[in-house]
């Protein structure tokens, strides 16, 4: 992380989270390792499931109609890997300093799984499909609907209760 500094207008010390004064002190930079950090701690074994699921009903799909895909499932399970595991990040019952930054900003939280989905997007079409605007538009718009679906679940969701 940076070096805090202090605003001389305010008095506060950017570069740090502290309780109750919401997103003032977190950079950029901040808010992605504290996405990090947060996303670290998702449920992979039930975003995998979800991933796999999904590919597989697409797959199922798209041979009932007799077309072949095979990057378009690949990329839709992507989709759901990363909503599942950020989702799941967000509502877990374990409760963090970085978990409760990212509970109360799940919008911010959510740009980390929907810039990781639109990496994994784009690094798949270009294997598989080659294009480059193609594969940067597939990219951008699965990101999206992974940043979506992230980032309303966190808002409407309510974290578990631990178990006491």
């Amino acid at each position: 992380m940076s070096t805090p500094t202090r605003d001389s207008r305010t008095g506060y010390q950017q570069g740090r989270y502290e309780p109750g004064r919401g997103n003032q002190g977190l950079t950029r930079r901040d808010e992605m390792a504290v996405s990090g950090a947060v996303f670290s701690e998702a449920p992979w074994a039930l975003a995998g499931a979800a991933g796999v699921a999904v590919a597989g009903a697409d797959m199922v799909l798209h041979a009932l109609a007799f077309h072949l895909a095979i990057a378009s499932p690949l990329a839709l399970g992507a989709v759901a890997f990363f909503a599942v595991a950020g989702a799941g990040a967000l509502l877990r019952a374990k409760h963090s300093r970085a978990l409760l930054w990212a509970q109360r900003n799940p919008w911010r939280f959510a740009a980390f799984p929907g810039a990781a989905c639109a990496i994994v997007v784009f690094a798949l079409s270009m294997v598989v499909d080659g294009g480059l605007f193609g594969s940067l538009f597939t990219a951008l718009w699965h990101g999206a609907a992974a940043y979506g679906l992230t980032g309303l679940v966190g808002s409407v969701g309510r974290p578990r209760r631990a178990r006491s």
